[in-house]
């Protein structure tokens, strides 16, 4: 195994079930990461929420951690919008709306922002932002991700993905700007907070979907790719890219692992 010098860690499905449900292990695991001294970060694609409402979930949930440890999709976003002085729909819960304070949204005219976000799933607020990408054909639809589904307590529910690729086929032409994971520019992110940038195949991303989480950047960076069988995980994900580094029962397991054969 290559040294290991940092360690990203996808949230939902891999830490946490829902709002406030811990995967077995996670917490335990989480603790003996920080005690080993192994640097880390939580890398979310998580979008209903801010950074903030984030850090109490994961407070209150039982596990140690701080602000300064999770990177978002959000405020990337935010700085996308800033600097091309958007004026967008934003299609976002409102506990994401935090992160987008000082953000010109009335009357939105060029951009449409989509994240998961419930509320809004429906046909007036899909209209509102198809009508402004049909009659804007420079007005850009950015995408927080593409989930297909994701885990919740009571099972499995859709993501944000079905809702982009909808808006993609009705304007003829779109293409979603993709911010999240599996994206390379969000890994990279990550990796330049850790200072890691040049070292990223000494880095692990660890989570429950076998693309979003450990597909396209993860795989271009080089990053070592493990995956766990909790939350989204479904019988043979492994078996749809052979190339990652291993398979655990859960996250506990994966530090049991990392911390019995890293290399000092």
């Amino acid at each position: 195994m290559n040294s290991i010098r940092g360690i990203l860690i996808d949230i939902s499905g891999t830490l946490l079930i829902g709002n406030s449900q811990a995967c077995e292990g996670a917490i335990g695991g989480l603790k003996k990461l920080r005690e080993a001294g192994i640097p880390f970060r939580f890398c979310t694609n998580t979008t209903k929420e801010s950074r903030s409402a984030i850090l109490k979930k994961l407070i209150d949930s039982g596990f140690d951690t701080n602000k300064n440890e999770i990177i978002t999709t959000l405020s990337a976003c935010r700085d996308l919008i800033i600097s091309r002085k958007l004026r967008p729909l934003l299609l976002l819960e409102e506990d994401a709306l935090e992160d987008f304070k000082g953000v010109p949204t009335e009357e939105p005219k060029d951009a449409v922002v989509i994240g998961l976000s419930p509320s809004n799933m429906r046909y007036d607020m899909l209209n509102k932002a198809f009508r402004i990408l049909i009659n804007n054909q420079d007005a850009p639809l950015i995408a927080l991700h593409k989930s297909k589904y994701f885990a919740e307590s009571d099972g499995l529910s859709l993501g944000p993905g079905p809702f982009v690729s909808a808006l993609e086929y009705a304007c003829e032409g779109v293409k979603a700007i993709v911010i999240g994971k599996p994206e390379k520019s969000f890994f990279e992110s990550a990796l330049k907070d850790m200072d890691l940038l040049e070292k990223a195949n000494h880095v692990v991303m660890i989570g429950d979907d076998i693309e979003q989480d450990l597909g396209g950047g993860a795989k271009e960076l080089g990053l070592i790719r493990y995956l766990v069988k909790t939350g989204k995980y479904r019988s043979g994900d492994e078996l749809r890219d052979p190339t990652i580094d291993g398979v655990f029962d859960n996250f506990g397991k994966f530090v049991d692992f990392i911390l019995n054969n890293i290399k000092k």
